[in-house]
């Protein structure tokens, strides 16, 4: 075979080398993997290029993703998963890893890291020795030749490797000449590598894979993956390298190192005469194994043998000793052997053995929120940082136990009768039922996306659960933990409260609605009937967002929530007349009728108002400024007074928006430790407590004495590492001019505010750009709809201090703090696809029009117009700027930066100014000329699967 030089490179994703071009065959390619490519591409005749692949760091690409650097760099990338269980990283270090599982083989193996077939394309269609033999024909069948712009799909400088890693951009030219692999120009034949051939006998050598299957993973202490990056992994292959042939000459073997005995006996496993048989699944290719210590494992690779000791020895697993090592290691390079360091530098023992949880660094907890038991007697701390709900004693004013719950939790509730306690879990997207004797949980129930509020009705039959990024709410039967069915919310549901005859529930929603482009907010307060589960009311609330804290007064006759006034449709300039974020707080009367008063007061903001809670009597109100570390003191009767004074147009037109008003009606303000979030109060009304999410504590206030009594801590760790002072520095309104607002105001969970603003520097009036999220951000760069800033040091610097805050900028030192932190917000998983997950129907159909290079006329899409093109695996951006036809009257450029599609589902409004409520509206009322790639041809059906599909990436 004579192909020219073939080279592999890391970069193509699979999504692109997968799709086909005019003419390829019609049948759909499938991934047969690399032990179907060694069967001709092995040996001297092909060059050693399978060889010279397992040699490379491709081959353990996926290995890698196990390492502590790995890890850190996960953690940059806002990836809570595993690294070597996330789409994110697989999307690069793992062939294959993005289609189903029908489109691979049997033998295929996501182990084997960066394939042949990653830059090559799916080789079922011209993985034979016919077609490979015709290279016009192979073309037609889909084997591809990669280019310097493939590999640059992953290997893009990447923020989140550089800053652990410290790599260079890659030299291309050179990486492709260092991992070049050309078929030999000297006219001899490919020829087949013999095949494992079934063998007789008792006991057989299975294969490293066969061990992979269980010995891989956090449990298994990465096994497999610390055996791939070793040595002994590729010393099969490295006997086809030129410094292979050299030691086998040095040594004074003559012929081919990879067929000669005395080369295999140590560098391969089973070759031994008189060794047990190969079975089926054992590759020479994989060298030295870990049969070549523990023994031919047919008898004991087994899951039941293997966890019985005794019976795993009985059935052959080998103790490994210096006399294993001996025949193969009795010296090193002419040196002695040093059994001991060699064996700690290879070592793979369980995590059992050597991660105890113990020693692992000690996590902050976060507390969000808090609820007390009906008898009064303990609280209740969802604490999201920790994954758990800490108990305290109300009593002793001490945390007396600490419940594992799930991931993120955010908000808890307890049953009326205090035996069951109820906990959301942003991070999992579920809720946990808790039972409060044993502190254990009982079960755990799959709710919506991102679950915040949670509240039991006052019967005790039915939960309701706040789903905030999927905008609906969870009814669940609270006997048998059964979702019942699910209502439509407004946009991030966020806290709720049940009236005192529980007859109804007020949830809050922290996003406005969707409204013409250029026009106020218009939120909603959603109430429901409790006897018929069903919402009842849809109240708006005009100018206002982010609202999220939420308490009924004992009368029943209104409830208050927190908001914030959000004047996006202003120029920034205004900052300085304290008119961009004004905080406040509403009061949603039961009739349907709504009032907004602000807690602003001139030189004093209230910043990021975020939970309330009104005393037993009614005549105290606490609300929490996150982002002042401040509680407000609200006397309810001034404040009603005052409201029910006011004539129609002072409550629409100057309650809203004057400063003046809360000296009228605030008494006082209770500072608090860093950012305070939920507040409740005792049952006797005497004590309040306070959660504070970045102190790891629980403030108590005295409420006669309107002080703060004391705090109570939740046993996060004493150190401040730099990615909590970044969060507290986030949350923190001290960096904004009359400390109005904090990064958290426009970023909620680190996402979006779903507003479009106003920033001046392209002109007063010019360029009105969409919130972003930052989760998962670091990897993206540039950043700024118009690609402006190469990095979040220029982000988050100089033009923050200038645009936003009009304050000094951040130190440097708080500069990367603050970036630390932000890279590391994390992007929840996918909630439409798991790794690896089987599409819908619709979905594989949406994956193939994603990918199409030909319209329904048959005409080719060029190739700048493809979605593939923009947009790759795994970020789904190719980090460019590009003219897609978007620019509007009010736009100062044409070229905007070409977003990521990861998590597309949950952050809308889209395009660079938010024009677009929906992903469909971006290719229907936006792509007028198919300028933004070819869509004006596909039927409504392809453009609902194409959405369909959208949301899975």
């Amino acid at each position: 075979m004579r192909l020219g030089v073939l080279v592999v490179c890391v970069g193509v994703v699979a999504s692109l080398a997968s799709a086909s071009d005019p003419g390829v065959h019609d049948r759909h390619p499938i991934y047969v993997g690399v032990r179907a490519c060694a069967k001709c591409h092995a040996g001297k005749a092909a060059g050693h290029q399978v060889g010279l692949w397992r040699a490379s760091a491709h081959s353990g690409a996926y290995a890698c993703l196990w390492s502590p650097q790995s890890k850190k760099i996960a953690e940059l990338s806002g990836i809570p998963e595993e690294p070597q269980e996330s789409a994110m990283c697989l999307g690069c270090h793992a062939t294959g890893s993005r289609v189903e599982a029908w489109e691979k083989e049997d033998e295929f193996l996501l182990e084997d890291g960066v394939q042949c077939e990653t830059c090559h394309g799916p080789g079922s269609e011209y993985a034979n020795n016919e077609v490979m033999m015709d290279r016009e024909k192979a073309m037609m069948a889909g084997l591809r030749m990669p280019r310097p712009r493939d590999c640059m799909m992953c290997h893009n400088v990447k923020g989140s490797h550089v800053a652990v890693l410290s790599a260079p951009q890659l030299d291309v030219a050179m990486g492709m000449k260092k991992i070049a692999h050309p078929t030999p120009n000297d006219g001899a034949a490919a020829t087949a590598r013999p095949e494992n051939k079934p063998a007789s006998g008792t006991r057989g050598y299975v294969g490293v894979m066969k061990c992979a299957g269980c010995h891989k993973g956090p449990m298994m202490g990465y096994q497999f993956s610390k055996w791939r990056d070793s040595g002994h992994a590729a010393a099969y292959a490295v006997l086809g390298t030129p410094a292979g042939y050299q030691a086998a000459e040095k040594a004074g073997a003559r012929g081919v190192p990879q067929e000669l005995q005395e080369c295999l006996v140590c560098h391969a496993t089973g070759v031994r005469k008189g060794a047990a048989p190969a079975l089926p699944g054992f590759d020479l290719l994989d060298g030295v194994q870990c049969e070549a210590c523990h023994g031919p494992g047919s008898d004991y690779a087994v899951e039941a043998v293997m966890r019985d000791p005794p019976a795993a020895r009985q059935a052959g697993l080998l103790p490994v000793t210096a006399q294993t090592c001996a025949p193969c290691h009795g010296s090193d390079d002419g040196s002695s052997f040093d059994y001991t360091a060699k064996m700690k530098k290879i070592s793979h023992p369980l995590r059992a053995e050597t991660l105890k949880e113990g020693t692992q660094a000690q996590r902050y907890k976060t507390p969000l929120n808090l609820a007390l038991s009906p008898d009064g007697t303990e609280l209740y701390v969802a604490c999201e940082a920790s994954d758990s709900v800490v108990v305290v004693d109300v009593a002793s004013r001490r945390a007396v136990a600490e419940i594992t719950t799930g991931g993120q939790p955010t908000g808890v509730a307890f049953s009326p009768d205090g035996t069951r306690a109820f906990v959301t879990n942003r991070l999992d997207d579920t809720m946990v039922v808790v039972d409060t004797q044993s502190r254990t949980v009982l079960k755990t129930v799959e709710v919506g996306d991102e679950p915040h509020g949670v509240l039991m009705d006052q019967a005790g039959r039915v939960v309701y659960v706040l789903n905030t990024s999927a905008d609906s709410i969870s009814v669940i039967d609270g006997d048998t933990g059964t979702e019942k069915k699910r209502l439509t919310g407004s946009r991030g549901p966020w806290a709720a409260a049940l009236s005192p005859d529980g007859e109804r529930i007020a949830c809050t929603n922290t996003l406005s609605r969707f409204v013409e482009f250029r026009e106020p907010s218009l939120s909603e307060v959603t109430i429901i009937n409790t006897r018929r589960e069903a919402v009842e009311q849809r109240i708006t609330v005009p100018g206002a967002n982010l609202m999220q804290g939420i308490a009924w007064h004992p009368s029943g006759e209104f409830a208050l929530i927190t908001l914030n006034r959000t004047k996006n449709l202003v120029p920034m300039t205004r900052l300085l007349q304290g008119w961009t974020i004004t905080n406040g707080m509403g009061v949603i009367w039961r009739d349907g009728r709504v009032n907004q008063v602000l807690l602003d007061e001139p030189h004093l903001c209230f910043p990021d108002a975020a939970g309330v809670a009104i005393s037993p009597d009614g005549k105290l109100a606490f609300v929490t400024s996150s982002g002042s570390d401040r509680v407000a003191v609200i006397d309810v009767d001034k404040l009603i007074t005052m409201l029910r004074g006011a004539s129609q147009y002072e409550l629409e037109h100057v309650l809203p928006n004057h400063l003046g008003k809360p000296t009228e009606f605030i008494l006082k303000h209770i500072e608090t430790r860093n950012s305070p979030r939920g507040v409740l109060f005792s049952k006797d009304g005497r004590l309040a407590f306070v959660a504070n999410a970045l102190d790891d504590s629980i403030t108590v206030i005295d409420v006669p004495r309107l002080e703060a009594a004391g705090r109570i801590d939740l046993g996060g760790p004493e150190t401040i590492t730099k990615v909590r002072w970044g969060e507290l520095l986030f949350h923190s309104a001290d960096v904004t001019f009359h400390r109005q607002f904090s990064c958290h105001s426009c970023h909620p969970d680190g996402h979006i505010d779903g507003l479009t603003y106003d920033i001046e520097p392209d002109g007063i009036g010019s360029s009105p750009v969409d919130n972003r999220t930052l989760r998962g951000i670091l990897d993206t760069a540039p950043f700024k709809w118009e690609g402006t800033n190469p990095s979040l040091q220029r982000q988050c610097g100089p033009r923050l201090a200038v645009f936003f805050t009009r304050i000094d900028p951040f130190t440097p030192e708080e500069l990367a703090a603050l970036d630390n932190y932000i890279c590391t917000i994390p992007r929840p998983p996918n909630r439409y696809r798991p790794v690896g997950g089987k599409l819908t129907p619709a979905q594989r159909r949406g994956k193939a029009v994603f990918e199409r290079t030909v319209g329904n006329d048959g005409k080719v899409i060029p190739e700048e117009n493809r979605c593939a093109t923009c947009h790759f695996a795994p970020l789904f951006t190719d980090r460019t700027v590009r003219d897609v036809g978007t620019k509007m009257m009010m736009d100062r450029e044409a070229e905007f930066d070409v977003p990521h599609l990861n998590n597309i589902y949950d952050s809308a409004p889209y395009l660079h100014n938010g024009t677009a409520e929906t992903l469909e509206e971006i290719w229907t009322r936006f792509n007028p000329y198919d300028e933004h790639g070819v869509t004006n041809d596909m039927t409504k059906d392809q453009l609902n699967d194409l959405m369909e599909y959208l949301k899975t990436l």
